[in-house]
């Protein structure tokens, strides 16, 4: 998973130190509203991110939910992460079309058109995903791979990587409203 330092986010001390004693009398009271408030804010939060990430690149919505991956928090383990994969997308990912002169175009911001980019062909590796490519090597002798570069456009943590800090603020907002409602919701059931 990626390397990339995670969303920071700031939490009333004093509220939750409240909450901690207004639970005090249910087992695992405060652990469960906890962990059921990070769980709730990083699902949010990992929608956004997505929604944010797709207004600077031209991915599939269901793509970009695939590679932002959600380790949930539990009562024993009060942390939770929105982790992204640090390889590249493969341009195939991104709009692409093949012009009849043999170029192909190739779409990565969700504004403007596709680029073009002569020289570049279609390969398949064997497990069947499709790229695009281009001779880095001309000559005799070269065998079927050698030569060639596959290209790649910014990957889901390159772009999670620059929206994140715009999330900060709003999932500390966010988490602590849900703290205060699952704490309620466990105050109810007793």
């Amino acid at each position: 998973m990626s390397q990339t330092t995670p969303i920071k986010i700031t939490v009333d001390k004093a509220a939750i130190r409240r909450i901690e004693q207004d639970l005090l009398h249910l087992k695992n009271g405060a652990p469960r509203a906890m962990s059921r408030a990070i769980n709730h804010t990083l699902n949010v939060t990992r929608t956004e991110a997505s929604k944010e990430i797709r207004k600077q690149v031209k991915l599939k919505a269901g793509y970009v939910r695939e590679k932002l991956k959600v380790k949930r928090a539990t009562i024993n383990s009060l942390n939770g992460a929105i982790q992204t994969p640090a390889r590249g997308t493969l341009l195939t990912r991104y709009p692409h079309r093949q012009y009849k002169n043999g170029d192909i175009g190739v779409q990565v911001k969700p504004t403007g058109g596709k680029k073009r980019m002569p020289g570049a062909f279609f390969i398949r590796f064997k497990n069947g995903v499709q790229a695009i490519a281009i001779r880095t090597q001309y000559g005799p002798g070269l065998g079927r791979s050698e030569g060639l570069k596959v290209l790649y456009g910014p990957s889901t943590s390159q772009v999670f990587t620059d929206v994140k800090d715009d999330l900060q603020a709003p999932s500390g907002n966010r988490l602590m409203q849900r703290l205060g409602y699952e704490a309620e919701q466990l105050l109810k059931r007793q």
